[in-house]
């Protein structure tokens, strides 16, 4: 049954508009072949190579029937596959019988069967080809069969094997091999000639996408630049009216001032992932690797995202590892991997939940040493088909508990490929209304984008058992 679906499909597919000129190409190749091989079994009897039979005409008519039935049906665009498959079906048929006719199994027409396969395989689809395939081993070891078992007489083969070959055997001869061996040729060439035709519209399509996105990129960073100043300018005048410069305020104003001014460190924030995404999709990006305290490296990250939790009733717990070794990563960039992976954790964990950020001895690919960084939390999780898609920008898990939840999705996407680009790799556990584990593997040794080392001396990492 499935095979029939399969089947029925490969077949669908071929109703498709774009197949169209294929199927013209097919229909007028047809009467190509057919009047070719009928000129050659008619030139093959009077040279007396074969005896003529009149089948020779019935199967020459029989093809050009078939073949004008499926141009009316194309050009009608009625039952069009039904007179294809018929047309296709009365190839195998004449060709068999063309081999019967000249010795059966030691015909120099078993060749031609390539044809029928070439032409499929330039016209149609991978299915069709098949199918077809299997009718011709079939029909053949019918015809066989039944030559074995006295049901069909025996037919003389052409020609004289073993002894030197007429003229007129010879003419014929290299006539057929044209035939068998140019009109694959001749199929082969013209698909080629379209591949490569796509293959320079394509190339000319990717050189103007790079151009766009380069554009797009420069527009980005340009406007992210500009986004800047009136953000610092928001915080700063913040920071002026809370100050008093304009005259006594309250404390309720106090609040609204320090609520404006974390909102506008929100939007800057916003900013910079964008401009910082939009560099590293574009290569932009430059590590500068050192040799990084992991302890000291955990606990700057989590001094630095404490404001993150801000008001919510969130418990912070940092673990490490005792004595674990340096790694040599770009500091600046592996930290904001973690604090984007933190902030994740906070806006999806609700209140009463807890954050954990942990660090740990790991090994990366098959035997090297490595720290692993883990984010877990106890927040909405995340659905198996949602996995991927939220390490894509400005993609979200846009369904059920996630949503209301705010952000436009350029977090994860600025974490994959900052990992990347250091040569990391992030790890995702998570189930739905139990929380989310996020891991980064970090390698001790360099295996990042840039042969520049720099090195600093590693000092010795502490034990940090904190909650905030």
């Amino acid at each position: 049954m499935k095979l029939v679906d399969e089947l029925t499909a490969f077949v669908g597919e071929m109703r498709a508009d774009a197949n169209r000129p294929k199927l013209w190409f097919g229909i007028w190749s047809g009467y190509a072949v057919s009047l070719g091989f009928g000129a050659l079994a008619v030139i093959a009897s009077v040279v007396g190579l074969v005896g003529w039979h009149d089948a020779f005409a019935w199967l020459v008519g029989i093809k050009l029937a078939t073949n004008t039935f499926a141009l009316v049906g194309l050009w009608r665009n009625k039952r069009v596959i039904e007179t294809q498959v018929l047309n296709t079906f009365a190839d195998v048929v004449c060709i068999t019988a063309a081999i019967y006719f000249t010795g059966g199994p030691y015909s120099p027409l078993i060749p031609a069967y390539v044809i029928v396969i070439t032409v499929l395989a330039m016209l149609s689809n991978v299915g069709i080809t098949i199918a077809v395939a299997s009718v011709i081993v079939v029909m053949f070891a019918t015809m066989v069969i039944l030559m074995v078992v006295g049901v069909l007489p025996p037919t003389p083969v052409p020609g004289a094997p073993g002894q030197v070959p007429t003229v007129a055997y010879a003419v014929v001869v290299i006539i057929y091999a044209a035939l068998v061996i140019g009109v694959p040729a001749w199929f082969a060439a013209a698909t080629l000639r379209q591949l490569r035709a796509k293959e320079q519209d394509l190339e000319t399509r990717t050189r103007q996408l790079i151009q766009t996105a380069t554009q797009r990129s420069q527009f980005v960073a340009s406007m992210t630049h500009e986004l800047r100043t009136p953000i610092h300018g928001v915080q700063g005048l913040a920071d002026v009216v809370a100050a008093g410069v304009y005259g006594p305020v309250t404390p309720k104003q106090i609040d609204a001032c320090a609520s404006i001014k974390r909102s506008a460190q929100s939007l800057l924030e916003l900013v910079d992932d964008l401009l910082n995404l939009t560099r590293a999709e574009a290569g932009k990006i430059e590590a500068r690797p050192v040799e990084i305290d992991v302890g000291t490296l955990v606990e700057n990250v989590s001094d630095a995202v404490s404001w993150i939790v801000g008001t919510k009733r969130l418990v912070l717990e940092v673990q490490l590892e005792p004595d674990l070794p340096a790694v040599v990563s770009d500091e600046r960039w592996l930290a904001h991997v973690f604090v984007n992976l933190l902030a994740n954790a906070v806006k999806f964990t609700p209140d009463g939940g807890k954050i954990a950020f942990r660090a740990r001895r790991r090994e990366f690919n098959g035997g090297e040493l490595a720290v692993a960084f883990e984010v877990a939390d106890t927040g909405i999780g995340i659905a198996p088909e949602d996995r991927s898609a939220i390490f894509e920008p400005f993609r979200q898990v846009a369904s059920g508990d996630a949503k209301g939840y705010g952000g436009v999705g350029l977090g994860l996407a600025l974490v994959a490929r900052l990992t990347d680009l250091l040569g990391a790799r992030v790890e995702l556990e998570s189930e739905v209304n139990k929380g989310s584990t996020f891991r980064v593997v970090v390698p001790c040794a360099w295996n990042g984008r840039t042969s520049t080392l720099m090195m600093r001396p590693v000092r010795t990492s502490a034990i940090l058992s904190s909650q905030q």
